[in-house]
């Protein structure tokens, strides 16, 4: 039986096994595994698999979400020993800041950026250059360095729409920006912009 040694909201320290597509398998101990889901690696980012995270034989600590005496079953959560930065992201950011953050991913449409607690911006194309812009990967590349400026905070798709061609504007310019924005968002519809999707349409292009 797994239950006394693993009661729920424990913290454990294992070894990394084996990863599928959709988690990691931990040692806890000789015979014992438990299971991290990818949903249950990091607050911010949306793991496609766990290999983006863990590599096989990492030391990793996790807290039990649950445990399955009979299946001898453990689920474990790593984010949940960090607190969501989501639950309290005005403290982070304000529509208006400037930030600086790293290109991670370039899309059709734009390009995530990675900021400080691993939040991720998406520059829309359109908010790139004041030059019309054809291809996103003409213009940033990965691991590239930029200025932005906060112009959304979606708290439902977790994610700050940024504009790097506003990082210099006054306030006033950046008011018609923002609204501009706002209305391409509502006209396009959320697809476009669902961050679910492009991490998969990014992923598979790689």
């Amino acid at each position: 039986m797994v239950r006394p040694n693993y009661p729920i909201g424990a913290r454990v320290r294992g070894k990394v096994r084996n990863m599928t597509t959709y988690g990691a398998f931990i040692e806890l101990e000789e015979g014992i595994d438990g299971m991290v889901h990818v949903s249950d690696m990091s607050w911010t980012r949306k793991v496609n698999h766990p290999s983006e995270v863990l590599k096989k034989g990492d030391e990793v600590d996790a807290i039990v979400l649950d445990v399955d005496a009979q299946q001898q079953r453990i689920s474990l959560g790593m984010k949940q020993l960090a607190t969501d930065p989501w639950s309290d992201i005005d403290s982070f950011f304000k529509i208006g800041d400037v930030v600086k953050g790293s290109v991670t991913k370039i899309t059709s449409f734009g390009a995530f950026v990675e900021l400080k607690d691993g939040i991720d911006g998406l520059v829309h194309i359109s908010q790139i250059s004041e030059d019309r812009i054809d291809k996103v990967k003409d213009v940033l590349k990965p691991g590239q360095e930029v200025d932005a400026r906060v112009i959304k905070i979606d708290r439902e798709e977790r994610r700050l729409g940024l504009s790097i061609k506003a990082a210099n504007y006054s306030s006033e310019q950046l008011a018609a920006e923002t609204s501009a924005y706002e209305a391409l968002n509502r006209s396009a519809g959320n697809d476009m912009m669902n961050l679910g999707d492009i991490l998969d349409e990014a992923s598979k292009k790689e």
